[in-house]
């Protein structure tokens, strides 16, 4: 099952988010390449907010949306900044690291990218969506053309 909730977060906490994520007190690190594409024409910058017990000094900005998901014990959140491509690019069918766990895909800027399902529905990038699923959901992210780029948060936990 996949489950989207719009407006995820009411509209002052998501604003709040969302300045500081996209503000220039967070660092992003460049990648040669997406984790499931090595192919060094494609890359993204990231941050890792959490890693099985390493918190970056970013991660009490995410407390809203793990209490709001309702987390037990959270694995990893990890953002993605993609930059625009000149046609929409899909990054590769992947399910994440964990398994028997949720995923989380939270879209914090809206732009005409999105995340896709294997053999399921494309769900656009719309600024505060949450989408939920299961970890063994296969899926891959969608480069946008619209926007510089495309910014999300990814959440795997129980």
């Amino acid at each position: 099952m996949i489950e989207v909730i719009d407006n995820f977060l009411p509209q002052s906490e998501f604003e709040f988010l969302q300045t500081e994520m996209l503000s220039d007190r967070i660092p992003w690190y460049y990648n040669d390449f997406e984790i499931v594409d090595t192919d060094t024409r494609h890359y993204q910058y990231t941050h890792t907010l959490y890693n099985q017990g390493y918190e970056s000094g970013a991660f009490m900005l995410m407390d809203p949306l793990i209490k709001k998901l309702k987390v037990s014990k959270l694995l990893r959140i990890k953002a993605n900044s993609n930059p625009r491509t000149l046609f929409h690019r899909k990054k590769g069918f992947h399910v994440d690291a964990w398994k028997n766990c949720k995923t989380s895909v939270f879209h914090l800027n809206n732009n005409n990218g999105g995340t896709k399902f294997k053999g399921g529905r494309f769900y656009r990038g719309v600024a505060n969506r949450m989408i939920i699923f299961d970890s063994e959901h296969v899926h891959t992210g969608v480069s946008c053309t619209d926007q510089k780029r495309r910014i999300v948060l990814n959440f795997n936990y129980y």
